[in-house]
């Protein structure tokens, strides 16, 4: 219980918060939480930190992925089974993303006549 009292003092001599009763410095608190005079745009993303970081973790988790793949098939299939194998599941990755494709350009095709009519 000594312990939590002394800190409570501490912490009441010692905080930092904007007073009222203190000139400007609530006015100058949000001023500078308000001041945008160092920000960067980073709507090309190339020098976003966060987008940097999640490629690097997909680049990351792609390669791990891969890994266990060769890992699980290594010992059954050549190389060039292995080639084989994630050519066509490329090509099948392909194929439903041109279905999906094609369904929302209908939709739009079809939500554009109606606008029009």
């Amino acid at each position: 219980m000594e312990a939590i009292e002394e800190w409570q003092k501490w912490y009441r001599k010692n905080r930092v918060v904007a007073e009222m009763d203190e000139p400007l410095v609530t006015k100058d608190s949000r001023e500078k939480l308000h001041d945008t005079s160092n920000t960067t745009t980073t709507l090309d993303g190339s020098n976003n930190l966060l987008t940097d970081y999640c490629k690097a973790m997909s680049f990351q988790k792609a390669k791990e992925y891969f890994a266990d793949t060769i890992a699980e098939f290594a010992n059954e299939l050549s190389g060039k089974e292995l080639y084989k194998a994630f050519y066509s599941a490329a090509m099948d990755n392909m194929d439903c993303v041109e279905k999906e494709y094609n369904k929302a350009k209908q939709l739009i095709d079809m939500l554009r006549y109606k606008e029009d009519a």
